[in-house]
């Protein structure tokens, strides 16, 4: 099949076309020659003058629809379609001619139209687009024409002047103002860099007036033909927030999940609303942390936390503890009754993703540990690395705001004729949490998950709800996950410190703990003992009233160790108030010690003078020997003791004494003998007295 093949003389270079091929005769054509016609040469002749194949030089353009291009191929092409029918005639000079006159009859066209449109059919192509005008060629597309004495574009119709040419000096203006200010600074509009660009222009040619300055047409012509919506984009905008809002999207999450469980997502999130006391609903109390745990492969929930801890490993241990065991009881305590069917997530995951705060917490190693669950943190300034847990939020959200008051409104503070939106809050921490709880159900037993991208062994009859996928997932990929113990899981998740022992307790943050097995195994006894000196504690650090101290290390054992009498004042409280009270009173404890070491040195001044003063009474020996001053101690004891009594008996004053008359006074006979001593009070009091 040699029929519109394209050939080269090897010698001149031409080009020939084979427009016509009957048996081993040829019809070609000149495709260079503006004027050529059809000439006859065998297959033969053509192998003998060594002809040699190329690629076609005039692919055949493509025609937008509805355009001129089109408008005028179909008119060309219904102009020769008389002359097809007969095809094979149009190769003969005088038959050609006749046929043309023929036509000139029928058609409104000149006999030069017809030729240069059928000459054109042959030479590019033998197809309708073959008739296509080459607009495709018109204008010069990408290339700068500077080089011009008038200006480009249409005329000013008003504006005054005739507007300056765009120069290669000028177009040097244009961009030092975009490379300049323009591209380096997300903050200057494009406006701004033209009003640069006028400004240089101005420096540049002192002379211009306001009638020849560029114009904002052709700035941003300049700018949008000389420069990439991207590139201008990977300039303007940071780096961190391109690569996570701007950059291109080319696999889902879901492509490695393999199946539930494969990897969990966690996030966090301030709620859009604010809250008042379960006590006082006069009470303020400021707006909810909302943590999600949500499984990639099916979109379900699988983890709630809604409470006022901060983001933080302990907020997000609860949704993990959440996470991994049985909702039914959970949502129970708010007086939600539901099915295990109904939230089947039960069990440790194989991933779990986080941001960097959480899990680069060192407690975040008992998850690799102990649940053997492999970690993956989002990369700094990537919330869209965990988008599916991300996106939740606001759909969340979104099915509470219409109803709930104190909702925060976009811009914050009083508005003019207004009301702080804080003043409407009505629902309490407990109300919210139940709230959302059947926002979770609802999500993960009829939501339909927009866009969601199903795996090639997908049936076509599985809607894209989180439970439909999750039962799927269970029953067709990875079976069940890992199970585990409930309270084990929960201590196993808590923060965890070394603790040090003595007779006093297990001393955890300054505060002191005791435990029944402790005390049997006498690690309290005041005896020396071969008691360990440090254990591992795990603590829950919103109250101080129970930590579990690990015996053997392990994770598959624990002790409760109760607060002791001892540390009673920091009963109720959390770690960080108890730390604060530790703290006030350690500084209470300095500042009493700096006044004692302040004051002990008068109170030693004041001794030693006493003692000197006392000192200075004994002016000498009184004549008596040692001996007898030694034998003497006791009765000088007796003397100086009566002595003190009567210095320190109870005396009524003159002023309470009582003005009544005492009453008479009869004596009773006694045969014992009066007793004027005094009494012995050491005898009275007995031991007591010492």
């Amino acid at each position: 099949m040699l029929l519109n093949q394209v050939f080269i003389d090897p010698q001149s270079k031409q080009r020939y076309r084979v427009v016509l091929e009957q048996l081993k005769q040829l019809m070609l054509i000149d495709i260079d020659d503006a004027n050529a016609w059809p000439f006859p040469m065998t297959e033969d002749d053509l192998q003998l003058a060594e002809f040699m194949p190329i690629n076609d030089p005039f692919p055949l353009p493509y025609v937008e629809p509805n355009s001129v291009a089109q408008a005028k191929r179909d008119e060309a092409f219904s102009a020769l379609e008389p002359l097809f029918a007969q095809y094979i005639s149009l190769f003969d000079k005088n038959q050609r001619n006749v046929l043309i006159k023929s036509l000139l009859g029928q058609i409104d066209k000149p006999r030069l139209y017809v030729t240069r449109q059928l000459r054109r059919y042959w030479q590019r192509g033998m197809a309708p687009n073959a008739l296509a005008p080459d607009y495709h060629r018109c204008g010069g597309p990408g290339k700068e024409r500077r080089q011009v004495e008038v200006k480009l574009g249409r005329k000013r119709t008003v504006s005054e002047g005739i507007g300056t040419i765009v120069t290669d000096e000028v177009a040097d203006l244009f961009r030092l103002a975009i490379e300049g200010f323009y591209l380096i600074s997300n903050k200057l509009p494009i406006g701004g860099a033209k009003d640069k660009a006028v400004g240089l222009y101005k420096s540049r040619f002192p002379n211009a007036d306001k009638t020849s300055i560029p114009t904002m047409a052709q700035f941003s012509y300049f700018y949008k033909t000389n420069y990439l919506a991207t590139d201008v984009a990977k300039k303007r905008i940071p780096s961190i927030v391109y690569n996570k809002d701007n950059r291109p999207i080319v696999s889902t999450s879901g492509y490695m999940n393999f199946g539930p469980g494969a990897r969990y997502e966690i996030d966090a999130t301030i709620g859009d609303i604010y809250l008042v006391s379960d006590h006082d609903p006069n009470v303020i109390i400021g707006r909810p942390v909302i943590y999600f745990v949500k499984d990639v492969f099916s979109r379900m929930i699988v983890g709630l936390y809604v409470g006022l801890e901060n983001p933080s490993w302990v907020a997000a241990m609860i949704a993990l503890a959440n996470a991994f065991t049985d909702k039914v009881a959970f949502c129970l305590q708010y007086g939600i009754t539901i099915e295990p069917s109904q939230w089947p997530s039960i069990g440790i995951p194989a991933g779990v993703m986080a941001d960097r705060g959480e899990l680069l917490y060192r407690q975040a190693d008992v998850l690799v540990n102990r649940f053997n669950i492999k970690l993956s943190n989002a990369r700094a300034y990537h919330g869209d690395d965990k988008g599916i847990c991300e996106r939740a939020f606001n759909t969340m959200q979104a099915g509470f705001r219409p109803y709930a008051g104190g909702i925060v409104e976009p811009v914050n503070g009083k508005k003019r004729i207004g009301r702080r939106y804080e003043l409407d809050a009505d629902l309490s921490l407990s109300a919210f949490t139940e709230l959302m709880i059947r926002l979770v159900i609802n999500h993960n037993t009829h939501h339909v998950v927009s866009g969601y991208d199903l795996a090639p062994d997908m049936p076509a009859d599985l809607p894209a709800v989180p439970l439909e996928l999750w039962n799927w997932g269970i029953q067709h990929r990875t079976g069940k996950l890992k199970p585990c113990d409930d309270t084990l899981a929960r201590i196993n998740l808590l923060p965890y410190e070394e603790a040090t022992v003595s007779e006093l307790g297990i001393t955890l943050k300054g505060l002191i703990y005791t435990c029944q097995e402790a005390l049997k195994a006498g690690w309290f006894d005041r005896i020396r003992q071969n008691r360990p000196s440090k254990v591992e504690v795990s603590f829950d650090p919103r109250r101080t009233n129970t930590v579990y101290l690990r015996p053997d290390g392990s994770y598959e054992s624990y002790w409760v160790c109760e607060l002791s009498d001892r540390s009673r004042r920091f009963r109720d409280l959390s770690f960080a108030e108890a730390g604060k009270l530790l703290a006030a009173a350690r500084k209470t404890q300095a500042s009493a010690r700096q006044s004692e070491a302040f004051e002990k040195p008068d109170l030693q001044a004041d001794i030693e003078q006493l003692v000197a003063r006392e000192r200075a009474k004994k002016t000498g020996r009184s004549g008596t020997s040692d001996a007898e001053r030694l034998r003497g101690i006791r009765d000088n004891r007796l003397h100086e003791k009566e002595a003190e009594r009567t210095r320190s008996s109870v005396k009524p004053s003159s002023a309470a004494a009582s003005p009544k008359k005492s009453a008479d006074v009869i004596a009773f006979r006694s045969d014992e003998p009066v007793q004027l001593d005094y009494p012995n009070l050491d005898a009275f009091l007995g031991d007591d007295d010492e």
